[in-house]
């Protein structure tokens, strides 16, 4: 099974419809549209990305799977997302997806950063409600990959959090998935 396919079993195990979801790096649109297909449209969807060229082909999905009534779209890194949300969203997320690096078929020079995504990470925990859950893909076999993953690990180690692993191969470059519980 892809981890992508783990996440998504993960993540679909803790949401239902009316839950409130966020997609931190929204990229090709999918695991937005994924959200929004379990939540419906008594969901709440955030989703978010730095590039323009990601926020577009996500509202484009959206509009084309008439799925954009669930879902706000928003141009921002995925550390700045809480200034975006409903306050009153906070501590009521049920579930926080996100993949790291760069957006697939797009400029690989742009990706995620350590810093913003221990930002994003340890912000999105304190938004979850109490049994929610955050995935979190990283992609090591980019430059800057490893000590993204790096950040993530001392992060999740240093705060305690329930987390669960799975490794795309054995390979030191192959892409890890963070399956993250708040308890």
């Amino acid at each position: 099974m892809r981890l992508v396919d783990h996440a998504k079993k993960f993540i679909s195990d803790s949401i239902s419809k009316g839950s409130i979801c966020i997609d931190l790096t929204c990229g090709n649109g999918l695991d937005t549209l994924f959200l929004c297909e379990i939540t419906g449209e008594s969901g709440e969807v955030y989703s978010f990305d730095l590039q323009q060229e990601a926020v577009d082909i996500t509202k484009s999905l959206m509009s084309r799977t008439k799925r954009i009534a669930s879902c706000e779209i928003t141009l921002a890194c995925h550390s700045q997302f809480s200034s975006h949300i409903p306050f009153s969203c906070k501590e009521n997320v049920s579930a926080v997806m996100m993949n790291l690096g760069y957006l697939p078929g797009g400029d690989h020079q742009t990706t995620t950063t350590p810093e913003n995504t221990e930002k994003a990470l340890d912000s999105a925990y304190e938004w979850l409600r109490t049994d929610g859950v955050i995935s979190v893909i990283a992609y090591r076999g980019h430059p800057g990959g490893k000590l993204e993953d790096s950040a993530v690990q001392k992060l999740i180690n240093k705060n305690q959090w329930n987390c669960q692993i799975e490794f795309g191969n054995k390979k030191e470059t192959s892409p890890i998935l963070y399956m993250i519980r708040k308890m």
